[in-house]
């Protein structure tokens, strides 16, 4: 797996501006950022199922119908029971406002509608999974993001990165202040960036036979606030 790292770093210094009884007491915060960019081994998908019936058991039956094809397709491409999951099941009636404009709405029908969210491990087969489960019947594509199985190297990565990035410009700033950096007084570590979605919500009625899938690179991020004492030269 190709790992690239790039050090992006915002920081800010707070010293106090005098020594106490020639101890050095004037501290130093920096905080430094790490970037750690991987290319993904996995996608989360979330694919959408909606039918409409005049009957409210007629639309949740074709969703079920549509939904367990789905399901069998899926085992059929090796996506394991474990990485399926039903998410959200809706029943909604639908009105006619036009029918009876001196009263109230005329009920015509129901709206039913599933989500599948889908963990695809192998991403040679994403495009073919999609153009699959589409001709079964899946109409709605919620969301593809691409992710890492085991994100615990990478996120390492960043944050040794992120290290290496506030003591670097503590240093910087130590040496243009002219004193010396002396003790670590603290390490906080801040929140990571995590991977953003590739697509929003789509229609999926007219997809291509073996929809091709970019995955690029993954980009993962790491900050740390680092306190140093600062001793006179």
């Amino acid at each position: 797996m190709r790992k690239t790292i790039a050090i992006l770093g915002l920081m800010m210094a707070v010293a106090t501006p005098g020594w106490a009884d020639g101890a050095g007491d004037a501290r130093l915060t920096v905080t430094g950022q790490g970037l750690a960019q991987v290319e993904p081994d996995m996608a989360r998908i979330s694919l959408g199922v909606t039918k409409q019936a005049t009957e409210a058991s007629a639309a949740l039956d074709q969703v079920a119908d549509v939904a367990q094809a789905v399901f069998a397709r899926l085992t059929e491409a090796g996506v394991e029971a474990r990485d399926m999951q039903s998410s959200q099941i809706n029943l909604s009636p639908r009105y006619d406002h036009n029918r009876n404009s001196d009263g109230p709405p005329k009920l015509v029908g129901f709206t039913a509608n599933t989500m599948v969210s889908v963990r695809a491990r192998d991403l040679t087969k994403l495009g073919s999974i999609m153009t699959a489960v589409t001709a079964d019947g899946a109409n709605q594509l919620n969301g593809l993001q691409f992710d890492l199985q085991d994100r615990g190297p990478t996120e390492d990565a960043a944050r040794a990165d992120a290290v290496k990035d506030a003591m670097a410009r503590a240093k910087v700033l130590a040496d243009a202040a002219g004193v010396k950096l002396g003790a670590i007084m603290s390490i906080h570590e801040g929140g990571g960036r995590a991977p953003a979605p590739v697509y929003g919500r789509m229609a999926m009625e007219a997809a291509p036979s073996d929809m091709p899938i970019a995955a690029g690179e993954l980009e993962i991020g790491s900050s740390v606030t680092m306190v140093f004492e600062l001793n006179e030269e």
